[in-house]
C-alpha cells in the first residue's frame, strides 16, 4: 500500500513538472487613466496558443503588469451554452496584460463579481451599474440608449448601432438591367429574431441581437453591444448578405446625441481630410469650416466645433455635412451639463486620393442630429454643378449601386461613450488619446 502511495506522489510530481503555460500579451498605447476594453474570440484566441496545446480553460486567468489577476469573462455570443468558437474573451486593462492559459487540469475556473444588473421597469429592460448611476435601455431590437449617467438622466445617446439601408427591392440588374423599386429602412423595421441580453459578468453587460429584412431579402443585421462600466459601449453591427441585393445606402449611426437634453450642445470633431463641399469650392475642408466661424484651436491644431442643432449653411442639401472623410473620433459636448457624448473607430480610417472612390467609399454624414457612417452612394446634380467635381462621379445611377452577393458580410465597429468633461477643450484632448489607446490594442505570443 505504501508503494502505492509512494507511486502516486512520483506520478503527481511529475505531472507538475512536466505541465506548461503559454502567455499571450496584450498592449496598448495607453495615453489616459480609462481602462482600455479588450476582446477576442475564442478561436482566435486559440489560434494564437497553438492548435497542439492542450489548453484547460478553466486555468485561464489575465494578469496585469505586476501580475495581479485583472477581472474578465468569456460571453456566450452564439448562444449555443457552451463554450465555442464564437464566443469572447473580454476584460479591461492599462497599457499592458497577459492571458494565462495552462495544460494542467487541476486548476478551478476563476469567479468574480458582476459589476451590473439586468432590471425590468414599466415593460423595458435596462441594464444598471451596481455601484454608480450608468443606465442603459435595451429595447426590443437589441438596440442599446443611454439613459442616465451621474445625475443627468433622459435621452443621452440612443439607437446605438442602428442600421439605415436603402436599395432597389427585387433587382434584376444583371438579368436585364432593370434594379426595380427603390426604397429605404432602418432596423425598426427589420424582423427581431434573436434578443438576448446576456448574463452580467465582472467586465461588462453584452446584448445580442439578430434582425432580419423582408424586404431586402436574405439580408441580416447582428449587433452585438457590450456595455462597459467606463461609460463606454462597443457596438459590432454586422450585415450579412443571404443573396444578391442592390444597395446605395449601407450605413450605421448613433441618435440623440445629447440633443434633446440640451439644444446647445456643440458638435466637435478634428478637421476633415477630404470634404467634397470644400473641393467645389476650391478650398480646403479647415477654411470651409473657419468660413462658417466653426474652427477652434486647441494645442496648436485646428478642430472644427459649432452648435450641433445648427445646419451650418450647408453649400446643397440639408444635411449639416455630407461626403465628409471619417475621421478618428467624433462627440457633442454640453456645457450645462459637462458631459460629451462620442464615437471612435477602432483603426485610422483611409481617405482615397480619387474622388469617385472616395465617394462611393465609407463617409461621415451628419445630419437630422444623428451620426451615420458607411456608404452613401446617391450621387445629386450638384456634383456637375461646380467645376471641381464635374463629370469626376458618373451620372449613370447603375454605376452608383453597391452590388452585394450572397455570402457578403460588411461589419461596422464602434466605440460609443459618455462622460464627463470640464471644457470643449479637455474633451477633444481626451479623445484623441483615448481613440488612440483603442486603435493601439495589440496582441502577441
Amino acid at each position: 500500500m505504501r508503494k502505492v502511495v509512494w507511486l502516486l506522489v512520483v506520478l503527481f510530481a511529475v505531472a507538475m513538472v512536466f505541465s506548461s503555460t503559454v502567455t499571450l500579451n496584450v498592449t496598448a498605447d495607453q495615453k489616459t487613466s480609462t481602462p482600455v476594453p479588450f476582446r477576442i474570440s475564442m478561436w482566435k484566441l486559440l489560434e494564437l496558443i497553438g492548435e497542439d496545446f492542450d489548453v484547460n480553460w478553466d486555468s485561464l486567468r489575465v494578469l496585469d503588469a505586476l501580475n495581479h489577476e485583472l477581472p474578465f469573462q468569456i460571453d456566450d455570443i452564439d448562444g449555443n451554452g457552451k463554450l465555442s468558437s464564437d464566443d469572447l474573451l473580454i476584460f479591461l486593462f492599462n497599457g499592458s496584460a497577459k492571458i494565462v492559459v495552462s495544460d494542467e487540469f487541476d486548476i478551478e475556473p476563476a469567479s468574480y463579481d458582476p459589476v451590473f444588473a439586468v432590471k425590468e421597469e414599466n415593460g423595458k429592460q435596462f441594464v444598471e451599474h451596481i455601484y454608480v448611476p450608468f443606465k442603459v435601455e435595451v429595447d426590443n431590437h437589441g438596440l442599446t440608449h443611454v439613459v442616465k449617467y451621474g445625475s443627468l438622466e433622459g435621452d443621452i445617446f440612443k439607437e446605438l448601432g442602428i442600421a439605415r439601408v436603402a436599395g432597389w427591392v427585387g433587382s434584376t440588374y444583371y438579368i436585364d438591367g432593370n434594379l426595380g423599386k427603390h426604397e429605404e429602412k432602418v432596423s425598426y423595421d427589420f424582423k427581431p429574431m434573436e434578443v438576448r441580453i446576456l448574463k452580467p459578468g465582472p467586465v461588462c453587460t453584452t446584448v445580442v441581437s439578430k434582425l432580419r429584412s423582408d424586404l431586402f431579402l436574405g439580408l441580416t443585421q447582428t449587433i452585438v453591444s457590450h456595455i462597459f462600466a467606463t461609460g463606454e459601449i462597443l457596438v459590432d453591427s454586422t450585415f450579412e448578405f443571404g443573396t444578391y441585393a442592390d444597395l446605395m445606402k449601407l450605413q450605421i449611426m448613433a441618435t440623440h446625441p445629447l440633443t434633446d437634453i440640451d439644444p446647445e450642445a456643440l458638435h466637435v470633431l478634428p478637421v476633415f481630410r477630404r470634404l467634397v463641399w470644400a473641393e467645389q469650392l476650391n478650398t480646403t475642408p479647415f477654411d470651409y469650416w473657419k468660413s462658417r466661424d466653426a474652427i477652434e484651436i486647441v494645442d496648436g491644431k485646428p478642430y472644427i466645433v459649432f452648435p450641433a442643432t445648427d445646419s451650418m449653411k450647408p453649400l446643397w442639401w440639408g444635411a449639416t455635412y455630407i461626403f465628409a472623410s471619417m475621421e478618428d473620433w467624433r462627440a457633442n459636448y454640453s456645457k450645462k451639463y459637462g458631459v460629451f457624448v462620442s464615437e471612435i473607430l477602432p483603426s485610422h480610417p483611409v481617405v482615397y486620393s480619387n474622388l469617385e472612390k472616395f465617394v462611393y467609399g465609407n463617409t461621415w454624414v451628419y445630419e437630422s442630429r444623428e451620426f451615420r457612417d458607411g456608404l452613401f452612394r446617391w450621387i445629386p446634380g450638384e456634383f456637375n454643378a461646380y467645376e471641381a467635381t464635374k463629370g469626376a462621379v458618373s451620372e449613370t445611377l447603375a454605376d452608383w449601386v453597391a452590388h452585394f452577393k450572397a455570402g457578403d458580410k460588411v461589419t461596422f465597429t464602434r466605440l460609443f461613450a459618455v462622460r464627463r468633461s470640464g471644457s470643449v477643450e479637455d474633451t477633444i484632448r481626451y479623445l484623441e488619446k483615448r481613440a488612440h489607446e483603442f486603435q493601439s490594442i495589440s496582441i502577441s505570443k
